[in-house]
């Protein structure tokens, strides 16, 4: 009786935690997607006084900027307020910009919080943080 309670716990704890790690997997890969749709959505965002400085012929590729890049997420970010709401601590961080002119890169990082914590995540009570870079090249 007293083995049967023992195991009984240990697999209602092991339950606990693959739900709570699935749960914090499954929140990353929200916010993955929301940083690939601000990536395509930025590497569309022309830099305007670089695509018309380039004097005699016209520029083969939509220049990026990384001002371009970090206003286009900014208000990608802005249009969908039912989205960015349902992530806790959503930022814009670093690398966000452009690292050679034609690529848009976006890094997004938020707080995870798994609804069911057991006592083997503890530590991670007060939320999992997590970080997302997508990139999209401009064409």
């Amino acid at each position: 009786m007293l083995l049967s309670l023992g195991f009984g716990v240990l697999v209602l704890a092991l339950v606990l935690v693959v739900a709570s790690a699935s749960a914090v997997h499954i929140e990353r890969k929200r916010l993955l997607a929301l940083a690939d749709a601000a990536a395509a959505d930025a590497a569309d965002a022309m830099d305007v006084a670089a695509y018309y400085a380039a004097e005699g012929s016209p520029a083969t590729r939509v220049p990026l900027s990384d001002a371009s890049v970090d206003a286009a997420v900014r208000d990608h970010l802005a249009a969908a307020p039912m989205v960015t709401a349902q992530f806790d601590d959503l930022r814009v961080a670093e690398p966000t910009g452009t690292p050679d002119g034609t690529t848009a890169q976006v890094t997004l990082t938020a707080v995870a919080r798994p609804s069911l914590v057991p006592w083997a995540l503890v530590p991670w009570a007060d939320g999992v943080g997590l970080r997302v870079t997508a990139s999209a090249r401009a064409g």
